[in-house]
């Protein structure tokens, strides 16, 4: 019975020892990610919070190994009940978030506005930014990751790659849609700001990698396990003369104890807001928020919106216009998903129309259309004749005027697809749209973004700050449109005499250079003007990264072609082996020079 009982124990420990060895267990070797203090210093910020949290919490780095501590105070917007629904849904998610708020006073004394920094105010900041220092020592916490509220790490590997780089003080370049970034490359001897072309150069990134500055701020990772660390801080010392700011006080204890300060630019990180004016608004750095999250989507994904904060549904608007229709190709989804994201944070309550996709138009259908290119027409710049992208662009911009025209709409605005909007872009708009009445002077057509080709030749209309006579110009990235405007140009029946639309505008209104073009229309008295500034431009130019043309790219009008005339189916750069003789046969050389892309 013994013998049985010892054969059964060794078996079970077999057993036992097979099923832990196979068993996945723990690294002992494993180390945790460090412990991360973020202090999070909040103002005014009700439009950035919620891009600001949504950042922080799409980063991979385990919550758990991070503790938020918040202050908030002096607030004229709704940041306190933002902040206090994110705290009660997201702090669990946190090793802890410690939030007070102080909602007794909105302005400062002697402020001229929310955007103003007395010394009152940079007194109290320096004080509370001394607090989250002092705080992050006493949790032991291994590293502070001061980060601005309007500050915003779309880079999910950011706080991973900083711990990574194993660096006493170190920060992400962050980009704006100026040349501001988070950092200086390089300060007097007393640690003001001093300009160097090495700023630019990092900025674009011909300078790359981990780079030693002098001073780095707004985003920044302090390693506290290093003992110098202890003499970093934020108030004053007794022996500093400079000017009260915390970011100079703290760059200055940097200097002192010999801590160096490097940017790491090798990657995208994120974006920072430009800091407002003392003259600006709180609207006015809404917009700016609404601009920087559009400008982000030309080139990368759109910033994320934190999880834990509701957001009131948009109140969309056509700002007075019957119609703003935005023409895109059903080909090109990628262009329609940004725009269509980019008018949303607009408010703007839009139409998509689809564009007529100049690949699928067929000799047979434009022959059906009644559609024929302009006796004569060669593009300027490209010495070729129409493209199809080319009257695809035509068809769908006259498609808007036909529909217009027969919905009786009196005004109408349009946007191509591939336009970046300015800055305030709906400010100004609204302003644009009641300028004409204001001025009591009548008007067809208004460009809102274009191509100049000589702006000396251009004028401004008289009593106003933003409209002026345009002269001949390329590109119809978008405009406003009234029933007049539209009637006059469908009613001289351009289908059978067709010119790219951004050459035909300008035969419109009289402008264009070349008068054989302009004598196959009647009546070119469109009364058109332009904004200036402009308030759009292109996402891309020639040569860029992204580039992409439906218009110039595409195939050339096929029955066209035929071996008496085959110079005019042939680019610029095809035809340098036909013979100077040929080609002065079918070249019209009169014809104006810098013609750009549409």
């Amino acid at each position: 019975m013994f013998r049985v009982l010892y054969v059964v124990f060794i078996f079970l420990i077999f057993q036992s020892d097979i099923l832990i060895k196979s068993a996945e267990l723990p690294d002992p070797t494993e180390v945790l990610w460090p412990t991360i203090f973020i202090p999070i210093l909040v103002r005014n910020k009700a439009h950035t919070l919620p891009t600001f949290f949504g950042c922080l919490e799409n980063q991979d780095y385990p919550k758990d190994r991070i503790s938020i501590w918040i202050r908030s105070d002096h607030n004229e917007d709704n940041s306190t009940e933002m902040l206090k629904e994110w705290v009660s849904r997201a702090q669990h998610l946190y090793h802890v978030v410690d939030y007070k708020y102080d909602d007794s006073v909105s302005k400062y004394q002697d402020e001229a506005g929310p955007f103003d920094w007395p010394e009152e105010r940079f007194t109290h900041i320096i004080n509370l930014r001394q607090a989250a220092l002092e705080e992050a020592r006493r949790q032991w916490a291994q590293y502070m990751f001061a980060i601005d509220a309007d500050n915003f790490l779309e880079n999910k590997e950011t706080l991973k790659i900083l711990v990574s780089a194993k660096k006493p003080m170190i920060a992400p370049m962050l980009e704006s849609t100026t040349m501001y970034s988070n950092f200086w490359a390089g300060t007097t001897e007393h640690g003001y700001y001093r300009r160097t072309p090495e700023y630019s150069e990092m900025l674009e990134r011909n300078i790359s990698g981990i780079i030693q500055v002098p001073m780095i701020h707004s985003t920044y990772m302090i390693d506290l396990q290093l003992q110098v660390s202890l003499q970093l801080q934020y108030s004053p010392p007794p022996e500093y003369e400079g000017d009260i700011d915390d970011m100079l006080i703290f760059a200055y204890s940097a200097r002192k104890a010999k801590i160096p300060m490097y940017i790491m630019n090798a990657a995208f990180f994120g974006s920072l807001s430009t800091p407002a004016g003392v003259q600006n608004t709180l609207e006015e750095d809404e917009q700016q928020m609404i601009f920087q999250r559009i400008e982000v989507m030309v080139e990368n994904e759109p910033m994320p919106l934190s999880a834990h904060i509701t957001l009131p549904p948009k109140q969309l608007s056509k700002f007075g216009a019957d119609e703003i229709y935005m023409i895109n190709l059903k080909r090109r989804p990628k262009r329609r998903q940004r725009m269509v994201r980019s008018l949303h944070e607009l408010s703007l309550n839009y139409t998509i129309f689809n564009a007529v996709d100049g690949k699928l138009l067929t000799d047979e259908k434009l022959k059906e259309m009644g559609i024929d290119m302009m006796e004569g027409y060669k593009d300027p710049f490209h010495e070729r004749i129409l493209t199809k992208g080319e009257i695809g662009c035509f068809l769908s911009h006259y498609n808007i005027w036909v529909d217009m025209i027969e919905k009786g709409y009196e005004t109408v605005i349009v946007l191509e697809d591939d336009v970046r909007f300015e800055a305030f872009f709906t400010m100004k708009l609204k302003k644009l749209l009641n300028e004409p009445q204001k001025l009591d002077i009548a008007w067809e057509l208004i460009y809102l973004g274009r191509k100049i080709l000589n702006h000396r030749l251009e004028s401004w209309v008289s009593g106003s700050d933003m409209l002026l006579w345009p002269s001949y110009s390329y590109w119809t990235l978008g405009y406003i449109i009234n029933q007049s405007g539209a009637r006059k140009l469908v009613e001289q029946n351009p289908l059978g005499k067709m010119v790219p639309v951004d050459e035909y505008l300008p035969i419109m209104f009289d402008q264009h250079p070349e008068d054989l073009w302009k004598e196959q229309f009647t009546n070119r008295n469109l009364i058109a003007y332009s904004v200036s500034p402009l308030i759009m431009f292109p996402t891309h130019y020639v040569g860029d990264k992204n580039y992409l043309s439906d218009t110039e790219a595409s195939n050339i009008w096929d029955h066209v072609c035929n071996e008496d005339d085959k110079t005019r189916c042939l680019a610029k750069k095809d035809r340098q082996n036909i013979s100077n003789h040929e080609l002065r046969q079918s070249a019209n050389l009169n014809l104006p020079s810098g013609h750009s892309e549409l």
